[in-house]
């Protein structure tokens, strides 16, 4: 059971997190980012896509939730760094 818990609160953690980089996906879209904040989210794919990469690879369970972690960290600061306004729609 607390297994399962854990999985749950990793999953809604990640919708809300990819719930944020939709919306500044849209904002990209729609031209309302800035040229750092473009650039900023270019990266943030290459971040991103780097975690998956190394979660993909992980030898074990345990390692893929111990780089799941640290991806949530790194991203939620990154977002807050360089997208600290929430979007409006």
């Amino acid at each position: 059971m607390l297994l399962d818990d854990h999985r749950d609160d990793q999953q809604d953690e990640a919708e809300a997190l990819l719930a944020r980089i939709m919306m500044i996906r849209d904002d990209l879209k729609a031209g309302r980012l800035t040229w750092a904040q473009v650039e900023a989210y270019r990266r943030l794919g290459r971040t991103v896509e780097r975690i998956t990469r190394q979660m993909d690879a992980a030898p074990d369970l345990e390692t893929a939730d111990a780089l799941w972690r640290e991806g949530v960290k790194i991203i939620r600061t990154y977002l807050a760094e360089h997208f600290a306004a929430p979007t409006c729609h």
